[in-house]
Order: structure tokens, then sequence, then C-alpha cells
């Protein structure tokens, strides 16, 4: 499969995705509707990119004028497909990448004193629990801004029950083939 950026200012520009079943790449078209979902917010927008993989969905955002994103993956053949598109791309000034599991990254970005408007979850299918760990951390954490989006992709059917959040709201979720789409914002 090959992996291009879908629009903005590096739209069709080909990306680096690694091999194997240790990540597996957002589809084109969950990725295209995720950025019709934010095209009035988009621009100079911080993103936060999680369980990065090939690092498209921040790829994807800074093409379509985010001012910077962060993005988030322990996989050692993805992080060097990740630093390649950054440098294919000539972004490496408008990204940061963090080579850690996810929660030792929350550290180390609450330490920086890190906001984002826009934040996208991508986890591994098979570890249901980290469903509601993400949803729980980030219904407390100050990484999302006031107003800021949340998405969080999963398996369909749902692999997680819903939790009480007091700051997060569901608004949306939408179905991609065998991919469900939750979409939150941060109500604080």
């Amino acid at each position: 499969m090959t992996l291009r950026v879908l629009g903005g200012k590096f739209r069709g520009r080909p990306l680096q995705s690694p091999k194997g079943t240790q990540t597996r790449p957002t589809t084109s078209m969950l990725r295209k509707a995720v950025f019709d979902i934010l095209q009035p917010w988009i621009e100079d927008a911080h993103f936060l990119d999680l369980f990065a993989g090939s690092g498209a969905m921040a790829l994807e955002a800074l093409s379509r004028g985010a001012k910077h994103a962060c993005i988030v993956e322990n996989h050692r053949d993805a992080l060097r497909c990740i630093k390649a598109n950054l440098t294919s791309l000539q972004l490496e000034n408008q990204a940061t990448v963090y080579p850690f599991d996810v929660f030792e990254a929350f550290k180390k970005l609450e330490k920086n004193r890190e906001v984002f408007q826009i934040i996208y979850a991508d986890p591994p299918y098979h570890k249901k629990s980290i469903y509601t760990d993400l949803l729980s951390y980030f219904d407390s954490s100050s990484l999302l801004a006031p107003g800021g989006t949340l998405f969080l992709e999963s398996l369909h059917p749902s692999p997680f029950e819903p939790i009480e959040l007091q700051h997060l709201v569901l608004i949306d979720q939408r179905r991609f083939s065998t991919s469900l789409l939750h979409q939150y914002r941060y109500a604080r």
C-alpha cells in the first residue's frame, strides 16, 4: 500500500510506512474524514499524534497548516520512517518526535507544559484497556486545550464500554470499514 499526503501543501507526496504488522496505517478514507472535520481549526494548531506509526496524521496536519506537531511512537522501524518522512518534507523544525511509550511521553509533555488543540490516538487494537486509560488521562490532563478535540480510533465494534467523564464530551462516532472514530471535545 502506498501512503501519501492527502491534502495541503504536500498533497500527493509519498510517505514511508513501516513494514510488518507492528503498526497499522490509518486508512486514507479515515484520514480524509478527520481532516475534513478539522478544516476550520487546523490552521496554526498544535497537533499531538499518539501511536503514530509512519507519522501520517501529524504530517497531514502540518501539510494543512498546523503550526507544530508532536509525534509519539516507540517502535524502531516506525521511528525510522517518521524521521525519513520529516526529512523528505523538510518539516524537522515543525515537529518533535518522542520515542517513548505514550504514558512516558505524557510525563515529558506535561513537564514541558505542552498544550494541544488536537490530539489523535490510534492505539493497537488488541490493547483494549488502553482506551479507557487514555480517556481517563485526558479527562483530567492539561495536555488538551479547553475546547480542544480528541480523536480516538478503535476497532469496530467499540472494544471499550463508555466510562463516566467530567470534561471530555463524546460528540461524534463514525464507522470506517473495521475502524470506529470517536470524537471528543474538552469542555473545561
